[in-house]
């Protein structure tokens, strides 16, 4: 999960589980990957909130909630980035 998601689409990911959709259907849904998707479930099942609980937050705490899980910002992550950067030009 390289981007930020906002905070409405935390809230759309959590309405259409509870429809009943998909992962996938949510991530075509919202126009963001399956697996950002499942990253955010897997989260939402660790908070120690339901995920009825998490509909009703404010914009402001759902962000400091989840801020923290939604950028990847890790050295090592950054040198892979770089590196695969690398051999994607090199197969063009």
């Amino acid at each position: 999960m390289a981007n930020q998601l906002d905070p409405m689409d935390i809230k759309q990911i959590i309405t259409l589980h509870l429809d009943g959709d998909s992962n996938r259907k949510i991530g075509k849904t919202l126009g963001i990957s399956r697996n950002t998707v499942n990253a955010y479930m897997k989260l939402f099942k660790a908070c120690e909130y339901s995920l009825q609980e998490l509909l009703e937050f404010e914009t402001g705490s759902l962000v400091e909630l989840f801020s923290s899980h939604t950028t990847i910002k890790n050295p090592k992550f950054d040198k892979l980035l770089g590196y695969f950067e690398k051999v994607y030009h090199a197969r063009d």
